[in-house]
Parts: C-alpha cells; sequence; structure tokens
C-alpha cells in the first residue's frame, strides 16, 4: 500500500434507521411472537411446581449450588446433561430447516436481538412518534423539547434493560426471595454484578447498536447463506422489476410532461411509460427492451 492510499476500513459507521409504522398480517404475526416470547422470558422464573417438602416449588430452575435443573416434572444432573446437548442439537437442526425453507425467520421474528429491538423501537415511536416525526427531532437541534423526549424514552429503556436482567438471575434462585434480598440489599454481589451487566448490554444493543450486532457480533448471517438455495421462500429484491410504485409515479411524470416534448423527442418516453404499466415482463423481455426505455437509476434504486 503506499503511502497516498487510505488504510481499508473494515466497519462503518452506524447510519440511523427510522422505520415506518406498518400493519398487516406478518407484523401482527410479528406481534404475537413478541408477546409470547417475552411473556415467556419474564413470566416463567415465578411459576411453581410443586416436587415435594424437600425440593424447591420453582418449574424452572437452575439450581447451581447443588447442580440440579429443574424444568417442570424434569430433573436433571450433571451426568444426565446429554439430554441438554441433544434438546440443543435438536434445536440447531430446527433452525437450519427453517432457514432453509422460509429464509431469515428467525432473525426476522424469534431472534432475542430482534424481539428486544423491536420493543425499543415501539417505545421510540410511542414517545417521539412516526417515522416523519423522528426524522424532524433527530435533524432538530437539541432543545428542552428535544431533551424531554430522549430522556423519557432512555428512561424507559433503561426500566427494560433493568428488568431484563433481573428476570435472568431469577432463574438461578427463588425468584421470591431473590426479589426481596434485591430490593433490601441482602443478596449476593454476583447477581447485582449480572444484572449490571445485562442491563447495560440490553441498553446499548436494542437501544444503540441494534442492526450493528447483526452485522458484525452474530455469527449466524455467516451461516444461514449456505442454508438457503433457489428454492428458499425469503423476501428479495429482483432489480430486474425495479420499484413499482416509485417506477409508477416516475411514469405518470414523465407522460405529463411528454405532451409539450417535441415528437422527435417523444417516442423514448412514450415506450419508457409503455414499459412502466406492464410489470409483469419477464427478466428476458426487460432484457430485450431497447436502452433508450431503461429508468433512470434514482428510480431503480428507490426501493
Amino acid at each position: 500500500m503506499s503511502a497516498t492510499e487510505e488504510p481499508q476500513k473494515l466497519y462503518a459507521a452506524r447510519e440511523p434507521v427510522f422505520p415506518k409504522r406498518v400493519s398487516g398480517r406478518f407484523r401482527n404475526l410479528k406481534w404475537l411472537i413478541l408477546l409470547i416470547t417475552l411473556g415467556i422470558y419474564y413470566i416463567t422464573p415465578w411459576l411453581r411446581w410443586d416436587r415435594g417438602p424437600a425440593l424447591p416449588d420453582q418449574a424452572v430452575l437452575l439450581d447451581l449450588a447443588n447442580r440440579r435443573f429443574f424444568f417442570f416434572w424434569i430433573e436433571i444432573w450433571p451426568h444426565e446433561f446429554y439430554f441438554v446437548a441433544g434438546l440443543l442439537i435438536m434445536a440447531g437442526l430446527g433452525l437450519f430447516l427453517f432457514t432453509s425453507a422460509l429464509g431469515r425467520v428467525w432473525c426476522g421474528y424469534s431472534c432475542p436481538q430482534t424481539v428486544w429491538t423491536d420493543l425499543f423501537f415501539t417505545v421510540e415511536r410511542w414517545i417521539e412518534g412516526d417515522r416523519n416525526a423522528r426524522l424532524r427531532l433527530w435533524n432538530a437541534k437539541w432543545d428542552i423539547h428535544k431533551w424531554r423526549l430522549r430522556l423519557t424514552k432512555w428512561l424507559v429503556w433503561l426500566l427494560i434493560a433493568v428488568a431484563t436482567g433481573g428476570a435472568w438471575v431469577f432463574y438461578f434462585a427463588d425468584a421470591p426471595s431473590l426479589l426481596v434480598d434485591l430490593v433490601t440489599g441482602q443478596a449476593a454481589s454476583v447477581a447485582y454484578v449480572t444484572i449490571g451487566i445485562l442491563t447495560a448490554t440490553t441498553f446499548v444493543f436494542g437501544g444503540f447498536m441494534r442492526e450493528q450486532v447483526c452485522i458484525y457480533m452474530c455469527p449466524w448471517p455467516r451461516i444461514q447463506a449456505a442454508m438457503m438455495d433457489e428454492d428458499t421462500i425469503t423476501v428479495a429484491y429482483r432489480d430486474w422489476r425495479g420499484n413499482r410504485a416509485a417506477a409508477a409515479r416516475t411514469a405518470r411524470g414523465w407522460a405529463t410532461a411528454s405532451i409539450a416534448t417535441p415528437a422527435s423527442t417523444s417516442a423514448p418516453w412514450a415506450s419508457t411509460s409503455a414499459m412502466a404499466n406492464n410489470w409483469n415482463a419477464s427478466p428476458a423481455r426487460c432484457a430485450s427492451t431497447p436502452a433508450t426505455t431503461s429508468w433512470p437509476r434514482s428510480a431503480s434504486r428507490a426501493g
């Protein structure tokens, strides 16, 4: 590398994303999965299961002191850990199967990073407004209004992050007793440290890093490419089709402008307008279209 060349950057600075509120069948399915997964995570430590007088009555408990794992009616000891290994293998194979058949369903619906980021997005939209309002707030100067909205949002994020870290430690001890110890300051220091670490990671990953975690930290995007083929059902961008709505608007604008265009230059625009109405054309037909009828770069990139 010469002295004039700049070193190659391995990481790109994060560009803020402001998704618009959407609705529909898949968005409702995502809401349902979000409620189910968060409900399982937060509620499970509080479920009770009667195992007799000498055993803990918490339904799901990782008893590290006695090296036991309780899962409702199942009790697993260290020498029986092959049961857990078998379940993990089955879960991994199931993940491979779903990815091969349906694409990025894990990343889009069930990944913890996706679930908590979606929850943080919901809080952000609830406090700061929909996409246009959040864009205006992002570009606005730091005044009292902006500070009030940001601090309110960060406070709600922090409460969610604390609840996330607190729910995790409840899996390792009797939840009601541990909650009393945490509030009164009598819990073990490792409990406070664990809650602090999980609170910080949830707050930063879900609130600020978001898609950067998926791009740079998660190993699954590197693996799932090998799980997908041409028969996988997934959402993808077809460059030969372009953006239907944007290109149609552009075509209507060109059709209007061609009224005042001389006859010698109106033919390409007219053929382009005709092409805009033929969205079911095959790639071969699009490839055979004359060069004068191709869409401008801005229209093809609008999606």
